[in-house]
Formats: C-alpha cells, structure tokens, sequence
C-alpha cells in the first residue's frame, strides 16, 4: 500500500518545503528538522527533483535554527542561477516566437515559463531544462531554417538529410531538439505530444488552446484540461521521479480552475483513465491534494492504478546515490523499468506500440550505416538486431569487471 510513512527523512522534509499549503505543516517540518537531517543529501534531493527555488523561499522564510546558513546559502546561489536562466530563456525566446510569427507558423508553448507563471505568478519558481513549442508537422521545414538562423543546431544524423527521409523518421518520433552551444539554450520544436505511444491528438490541442498574456505579449498555450492530462502522461512516463511534477499536478488541482467533468470525459476517450487515477492517488497520498469524493473514490476502486501508484513510488524513494551500482543492481531497475513502462500502456494496442518501439532505428543505428531512402526499411531491421548487440555487450563488460 502507498505510505509517505517510506519516504527518507531529507525526502519528506523536501515535500514538505515544496509544496503548497505547507505553512498549515509547520509543526511537522520543525520537528523534522529537530530530529536530524542530512543537509548534504537534502540539496542533493532538491537538485534532483528540481524543487530548489521553493525550497530555499520556504526554508528562509522559515528561519529555523537548524538550518545551516551554508545550505541557505547554496540554495540562494541555485535560485539566482536559475533565475538568470529562465530570464535568459525567455528574453531568446521571444526572439524566436517573433520570427515563427512572422513566417505564419502557429505556436503553442508547452510547459516552461508560461506554465510557471500559471502555476505561481513567478516565472522563476519553476526550473525548465528547455523550452518546449508545438507546431504543425507542415511548419518544420520553415521552423527550422529559423532556428538555424539564429545559430541553433540539431546535432542528429539525419540534420542533412533529404525531405523524404526525415518524413519518414518524423512518422516515429516527435520532437527536434535544437541547441544553441553558446547561449546554452535548448529548443525542442514538437510536432506531436506523444508520451511513449500515449498521444494527444494535435488537431484538439490547436481546437482548445487559449492564449496567455505574459512579459508584454499573446502566448497560445494548452487548454486546462488539455494540459492537465498532458502532465499527468509526462510524469507517470518518465516515472514521477521528480517531486516537480506532482507538485504541477497539486497546485492546479488546488486552483479548481478547470473542468473535472471535462477532464475525466477527455481521459475516457483517449484510454488515459488508468494514469490519471494513479496520478490522484500519488498526489493525495504524497502532497494531501484535494479531491472530489467520487473523484477519489473512482481512483481507489482502480486496483491496477493503486499498482501503479506503489511502483512509482519506489521509484521517487530511489534517489540514485548509492555509493555503488552492481550488475544485478542495475539488471533489477531495468526490469522494473520495463516492466512498469509495459504495465502503464492499456489495452494491446498500447502494449503492442510499446514492444515495437524497440523496432524502430535509433540514432547511433543511423550512423552505423549509411542506406538510401528506397533502403530505409532495412534500419528496422538493424534496429532490435542493434539493441540485443548492445545489451549484451553491456553485460559482458559489467561481467568482465567482476
């Protein structure tokens, strides 16, 4: 059964410190912090999950004794960092939206520091690796002659190639990512929202975006429910590691400023029921969401959700610093990565996209041989071929070193 019981000390105090309604927990947070925390793996933990501009305006504000002014001050220094950054991001941006604009392309920002502002009213509460635009498939030829314009690069084996052949790599995949080497900025320019097989549909996405005025301009963002499920979908994909996402979930719970009807409606059609109620649960037991009654009570009654739920869990616990990997170590968390990726899909369909999905040619399966455009097919060939080969060469050289 699900428990915040099982989290570490330094991990409840991290959830503690981020998440929102934490002043009605300060009780809870003091006594913890009493009782003994390792400082060392608490900024190690904030860092991982990417909660540390919360906590640091959590923890100062707080001014417990306790807490070391060297921890304060590493914090700070990553808040102001990031600060920096997200400026940064949002001044190359608006340089980039501009041009798309200009060339008639639709955007709509996904994620970042629109949702950030959303969220918290601050666009620098929120950490973004990168800056997420969806776009129409028939828009990427010209996004990207923009991107390029402005010194971005896609360092991808098929940056050079011919219209057809990227076509057909583009019907897998969703996303380029463009980087610039020296502003250090990432822009992923999707074309699809497609969380391992998972999809929203794009035509929805466009009917039901709503704009945003932020920093001086019009943004098109996701609709509320819209994105409240496309959130939901990245973070169970990627595992719900990152306290981050939860708390996405949480804060625009609390905000009840969207459709439940609608929302459960949506879920329904596209078959994402199972991942919203695990989402519920993880969010109710680990950060006290509110939920409707029938809400909560429609996610309990779902047995392989409440499943779900406790192996992502384990996950969250796992904080990926142990001081030493083994083999099997490493051989049981790529089990219980796969067997929870497979788990997650519903019904065949989404189990089938996610067997062949180890069909499809990687990038390093690009490179390895170059083939014409009437010889593509072959790559799904080499592909499971590619990736029984590295698989096992992995574990003979984990073998090998004893």
């Amino acid at each position: 059964m699900l428990s915040y019981s099982e989290l570490t000390p330094e991990l409840k105090l991290l959830v503690l410190c981020s998440a929102t309604g934490n002043e009605k927990k300060r009780n809870d947070i003091n006594k913890l912090i009493n009782s003994g925390i390792n400082w060392s793996m608490f900024i190690k933990l904030a860092l991982q999950h990417k909660v540390y501009p919360l906590v640091f305006q959590h923890l100062r504000a707080l001014a417990h004794p306790n807490v070391p002014d060297k921890l304060l001050k590493d914090l700070y220094k990553l808040k102001k960092d990031n600060d920096f950054k997200t400026l940064q991001m949002v001044t190359e941006f608006s340089k980039i939206l501009q041009a798309l604009e200009q060339r008639g392309i639709s955007v709509i920002v996904i994620k970042g520091f629109p949702l950030a502002q959303q969220l918290y009213g601050d666009i620098t509460l929120r950490t973004s690796r990168d800056i997420d635009i969806l776009i129409s498939a028939d828009d990427i030829a010209a996004a990207r002659h923009i991107m390029e314009q402005y010194g971005y690069q896609w360092n991808h084996s098929l940056a050079n190639a011919t219209a057809g052949r990227l076509k057909k790599w583009m019907a897998f995949n969703q996303h380029l990512e463009y980087w610039h080497p020296e502003r250090q900025i990432c822009i992923e320019l999707h074309w699809r929202l497609d969380c391992q097989s998972m999809e929203l549909p794009f035509n929805l996405l466009r009917k039901n975006g709503v704009s945003m005025h932020i920093l001086g301009r019009e943004i098109n963002v996701l609709g509320k429910e819209e994105l409240l499920l496309y959130l939901i979908l990245h973070g169970a994909v990627h595992r719900w590691f990152r306290i981050k996402w939860l708390l996405d979930i949480d804060i625009m719970i609390r905000k009840q400023d969207f459709s439940w009807e609608k929302l459960c409606l949506l879920a329904n059609q596209l078959g994402f029921m199972v991942v919203l109620n695990q989402a519920f649960i993880l969010a109710r037991e680990l950060l006290g969401t509110p939920l409707p009654r029938d809400i909560s009570n429609r996610a309990d009654m779902d047995t392989k959700a409440k499943h779900l739920a406790c192996l992502a869990l384990q996950f969250i616990k796992d904080n990926g610093f142990a001081s030493k990997i083994t083999f099997k170590t490493k051989a049981i968390i790529l089990f219980k990565y796969t067997r929870y990726e497979f788990k997650l899909k519903t019904g065949w369909r989404g189990q089938f996209i996610c067997i062949f999905r180890y069909f499809l040619p990687t990038e390093s399966d690009l490179e390895l041989v170059a083939l014409s455009e009437r010889l593509y097919f072959i790559y799904y060939i080499i592909a499971p071929l590619s990736w029984v080969y590295k698989r096992t060469r992995n574990v003979i050289k984990m073998l090998a070193k004893g």
